[in-house]
């Protein structure tokens, strides 16, 4: 589990949850009082939100990685999933390109994060 820090918690469920389809797995109360949130883009990987509640913390919104790719996704159907997400206003800073280990294209969430999202390159077999 990694945490992305959003201004505004509601905002950062309908993000993740409609425009990139990723699910919403936890939405309760820690014992702290917090909101405890998690959202998930498959049945493994999970993503912690947590809400900004300091000048400090708004000023790591998108940029939690120093301008880097902060996060890493790998998709089958890479090319339905560009589509779904340019079409739900998902931007694409970065053109397709293929590397060795498949095919990449990288996003920007409505944040400022960046993610590499990937088409893993099949392995050939040999019989």
């Amino acid at each position: 589990m990694v945490t992305i820090v959003v201004p505004d918690m509601e905002a950062g469920i309908r993000h993740y949850v409609d425009d990139w389809g990723f699910a919403l797995t936890n939405d309760t109360r820690h014992e702290s009082g917090h909101r405890w949130v998690e959202i998930s883009p498959d049945q493994g990987a999970r993503l912690r939100l947590v809400e900004a509640d300091n000048d400090e913390q708004r000023a790591v919104i998108g940029r939690q990685a120093g301008g880097r790719v902060a996060f890493f996704l790998t998709v089958d159907g890479f090319d339905q999933a560009i589509q779904s997400w340019s079409d739900n206003g998902i931007k694409v800073t970065e053109p397709e390109r293929t590397e060795i280990y498949g095919r990449i294209i990288v996003l920007k969430d409505a944040f400022g994060n960046r993610w590499d999202v990937i088409e893993a390159r099949k392995q050939e077999t040999h019989d």
